[in-house]
């Protein structure tokens, strides 16, 4: 099985995962396994593959999804011994693609911006999560924007980029401050990771602002 999950992965058949999952639910949590090395393109695909596969679950079977995020709210806290650092991103995508079901859980993941190995993903989530209710969004922003001077260049591109996917127009001259910055970040992106410099991050982010205005 594990096999057969890697090629479709490789082939981003993403169509042919959520068939796949359809038979057999266990491949949710060999998903899960999948997702913990961010180095690697399969892991984020796993990731962005569990948000489409939930989508297609919570049409007939809400709940499986809602013990699916309870178990992965628990990977975050200290009690799992850390082996949730990838499920902040997980349920972002959980959220992003049922946002009529799960949008309760946006500000809970928001919550743990503060454990500094799951500050990337927060990011990320916020992110990808993007203005699904006016809660989220009055939550999040301040949030995103504390981190645009963080010491770390993964958090500091994480938090323009998500500051622009949630529309935060506030926040341009905040975010124009980071266009010099040079750091060099790798970032998933269509599919695939890419480099990219936090300054590059920052530039997108506000010109997708200043086209909201």
């Amino acid at each position: 099985m594990k096999k057969e999950v890697l090629t479709l992965l490789e082939k981003q058949d993403y169509d042919k995962l959520i068939c796949l999952s359809s038979r057999n639910k266990k491949i949710l949590s060999l998903l899960i396994s999948l997702s913990y090395d961010k180095k690697s393109v399969i892991s984020w695909r796993a990731i962005e593959s569990i948000g489409l596969i939930s989508k297609e679950f919570s049409k007939l079977n809400p709940e499986f999804i809602r013990n699916l995020v309870g178990r992965l709210l628990w990977m975050i806290r200290d009690e799992s011994g850390g082996i949730g650092w990838s499920s902040p991103e997980i349920l972002g995508e959980i959220v992003r693609n049922s946002p009529g079901l799960y949008s309760d859980i946006a500000t809970v993941i928001v919550s743990f911006h503060n454990e500094p190995l799951l500050r990337a993903g927060i990011l990320r989530a916020i992110g990808r999560m993007g203005k699904i209710s006016a809660e989220i969004f009055d939550y999040a922003v301040p949030v995103a924007l504390t981190y645009l001077k963080s010491p770390d260049p993964v958090v500091r591109g994480y938090a323009a980029w998500s500051l622009g996917e949630l529309g935060a127009s506030e926040a341009v001259n905040e975010i124009k401050e980071l266009e010099a910055d040079n750091n060099q970040i790798i970032f998933y992106e269509d599919g695939d990771l890419k480099d990219k410099t936090v300054g590059e991050m920052a530039k997108k982010a506000v010109a997708k602002l200043l086209n909201i205005k």
